[in-house]
């Protein structure tokens, strides 16, 4: 530990000492106001025309152009109803210049324009951000998910757990990260996405396939990083309420001056979630679906100041929740009872130039959870509590190479860099990673671990010569329950034809066993299995495609990617011959492919998006080779329509489940099905104050499919949610 620890602070070291090199972009951000009140000015085109640059501001009237040259420009920021700004903009080597661009309300005619989506994070990957997620009325990081092309959310009811999957895998095998501390719980390795209140998150960035290389263990499939809100001066309130007795409450405030700014919020939820349903497929008899209640409450808090030269961030939220487990259909569990507190905090540092970036993230969680039933319709009662702590810390460093020009600093500091490589080496990096973590579990077997400390260490490079880029990134991790060690890797090179981006990638990756499949305590029928090896996608390769093309009148992009990875020793639930359930290793075959794209026409403010995924998850085993593993569905598709102007804003979304299998067989298939959500709202200015009304609907066509056979779904669910938000306030109001 000391040694990584160590290695960590010679990499920082390095980039806080190397001196300046060579020219590096930098960016022009900003925000955009009314003048007067203060309140953002949404949708309001930032251009710069020596560049042929253009950027949206978004609903906190904020902006930001990557990549810009050292240099001085000229930025013109327009918006229909107010009078056009110019101003200048001097960008410093690899630095931000920040404006505050101040709108006067005018009756001009300007073309109509609208927010734009943020880059994608990397190859393959998708960024949800804030204004996403208002916009979609999302209320858990599951419904955030659900629009996410090539992610399947596993839910068990309305207001059930809801886990996900990507491009076929279990759950455990998608590593969630919660501003850097994993939600995945240890005694089961999966997390319940629907446990995070979206109204606490900033942003959602999804990067499908083995991703161990740079994340660590479980990301075998994928990875979802969730930032919580930064702290930012706004101001809100919202109140909901819709059917099964749905009723809601959440508030936030924010406040800065003199380059700190905090922010604290909450939100308290209850759904009562009895419905009427058919007893079973098989059984028409109409029954009461009882125990489905939810209540749950957040909060959180953030601070944002600068600090040794860089940017700090404090951030912090609890989490609770209660709700009943109806079970399934046809054996209905009328008293089962689950209960959930967690806590959480960071403390995150970074500090960027030109030369490269240093950061460093502290961060700690305590979980309680408690599931309990008196009378289950089979087996013994129970009442188990699961309690884990842990704490992290993760230190990372880049240095930005020079561009064809011989550094003294990259010649002589600790990593020396020759001249010739200089020539094409765009930068290098790396960190280390610890984490502690302690589990005390009434489900769990005397024999299980209750500590564990992981650490590990990895590097990155990447380089471009004639238009082809190049990265590596490497690995290697000590796990503290097998005292193993594991080396991931990810080499990805891509290059553009005309408008089109093509990137080849080789990956590999894993996931451990969970606790739960290890050492839970054996009960009738079934038993665990301390034998269990970690899940290994040994090789995955990946070819993919992007391309965008634009104009005043219409943007167009679109994405693709083809993969073929294989897992060697998957975990599932399978009986032995004497029809004993347990956990143990299968090989799997995995080949897929994912596609999606959008046509945004600006002045008439339509948005119209569509994907499709194919995922072949099959077994490789004798006996069972070629057929589809239990509930992965091989196709998954998704269309969507938005429409913006006057203030009005209308979100049409349609879902397609395919044929599922639920069992290691081609019978009982269960066909596939649309699902629909209608979103339709409008805003109101009064004065600094902005006032939004809007009603959501989810399963517009009183759709009752789910995913999983006997967890019926109450079909048509309307929600009414009335919200009012001010941000961008003046020193004297804040």
């Amino acid at each position: 530990m000391r040694g990584l620890m160590a290695v960590g602070g010679m990499i920082a070291a390095l980039l806080l000492a190397a001196p300046a090199a060579a020219q590096r972009p930098g960016e022009i951000a900003g925000r955009v106001v009314e003048a007067g009140t203060g309140a953002p000015v949404e949708a309001a085109a930032v251009e710069v025309a020596e560049l042929g640059a253009r950027a949206w501001t978004d609903g906190t009237g904020r902006f930001r152009l990557r990549g810009v040259e050292p240099g001085t420009y000229r930025v013109r920021v327009s918006r229909a109803g107010y009078a056009a700004g110019q101003l200048p903009a001097e960008v410093r080597n690899g630095e931000e210049t920040w404006l505050e661009v101040r709108l006067a309300p005018a009756a001009v005619a300007l073309e109509a324009v609208r927010v734009t989506a943020e880059a994608e994070p990397a190859e393959g990957g998708t960024r949800v951000s804030r204004a996403e997620i208002e916009a979609a009325g999302a209320r858990t990081a599951a419904e955030v998910l659900e629009r996410v092309p090539g992610v399947v959310v596993r839910s068990t009811g309305a207001t059930g757990a809801r886990t996900v999957s990507i491009r076929g895998s279990t759950a455990d095998a998608v590593l969630v990260l919660v501003d850097g501390v994993a939600l995945n719980d240890p005694v089961s390795g999966e997390a319940d996405l629907g446990a995070v209140p979206a109204h606490s998150i900033d942003r959602v960035t999804v990067l499908p396939g083995a991703r161990s290389a740079r994340y660590g263990p479980r990301a075998a499939a994928g990875v979802v990083l969730i930032e919580t809100r930064a702290a930012e001066v706004r101001r809100a309130a919202e109140l909901s309420v819709g059917t099964l007795q749905e009723r809601a409450g959440r508030g936030e405030w924010g406040s800065g001056r003199s380059g700190l700014v905090v922010q604290a919020g909450g939100e308290a939820r209850h759904i009562e979630g009895a419905f009427d349903h058919p007893r079973s497929v098989d059984d028409p008899a109409v029954v009461r679906r009882r125990n489905a209640d939810l209540a749950e409450w957040s909060a959180f808090a953030a601070l944002a100041a600068r600090a040794a030269g860089g940017e700090l961030r404090v951030r912090g939220g609890w989490d609770a929740l209660e709700r009943g487990l109806p079970g399934q259909d046809h054996t209905p569990s009328p008293a089962a009872r689950q209960e959930m507190e967690r806590g959480r905090a960071s403390i995150g540092w970074r500090r960027a130039s030109g030369r490269g970036a240093v950061s460093a993230l502290v961060s700690g969680a305590a979980q309680r959870v408690r599931y309990a039933d008196p009378l289950p319709p089979f087996g013994t009662a129970y009442d188990d509590t699961t309690r884990v702590r842990q704490a992290s810390l993760r230190v990372e460093a880049e240095r930005i190479a020079p561009s064809g020009v011989d550094d003294p600093a990259a010649r002589y500091s600790l990593f020396p860099v020759p001249y010739s490589l200089s020539r094409w080496l765009r930068g290098w990096g790396g960190g280390v990673e610890a984490s502690a973590q302690r589990v005390d579990a009434g489900a769990l077997a005397q024999t299980a671990p209750r500590r564990r400390t992981d650490a590990g260490a990895f590097a990155h490079a990447s380089a471009e010569s004639r238009g082809v880029t190049l990265s590596a990134e490497g690995r290697i991790d000590r796990d503290g329950v097998t005292e193993d060690v594991y080396l991931s890797r990810a080499l990805t090179a891509g290059t553009r034809v005309g408008m089109v981006r093509i990137h080849l990638a080789n990956r590999s990756s894993y996931s451990p066993p969970s606790l739960g499949d290890q050492f839970f305590r054996a009960g009738v029928g079934v038993q665990p299995n301390p034998e269990l090896r970690p899940e290994r996608v040994p090789n995955e390769w990946e070819v993919g495609a992007s391309a965008s093309t634009g104009s005043a009148g219409a943007e167009v992009s679109a994405q693709a990617a083809a993969y073929a990875g294989d897992v060697r020793g998957m975990i599932l639930w399978l009986p032995d011959f004497r029809f004993r359930w347990s956990p143990r290793n299968v090989d799997v075959l995995r080949r897929g492919i994912d596609t999606r794209a959008e046509v945004r026409l600006p002045g008439a403010g339509v948005r119209l998006s569509g994907a499709w995924s194919l995922a072949r998850v099959t077994y490789d085993e004798p006996g069972v080779r070629g057929i589809q593993l239990p509930y992965r569905p091989r196709h998954a598709a998704s269309a969507g329509a938005e429409w913006r102007g006057g203030g009005w804003r209308v979100d049409l979304f349609g879902r397609y489940t395919g044929v599922r299998y639920p069992a290691a067989a081609r019978v009982n298939a269960l066909p596939g099905f649309w699902s629909t959500a209608l979103r339709a709202g409008r805003d109101w200015r009064v004065g600094g104050w902005t006032m939004t009304a809007a009603v959501d609907v989810d399963r517009v066509l009183d759709e009752k499919n789910s995913l999983i056979a006997g967890f019926p779904e109450p079909g048509r669910r309307v929600r009414l949610d009335v919200r009012v938000a001010r941000t961008g306030l003046t020193s004297t109001e804040r």
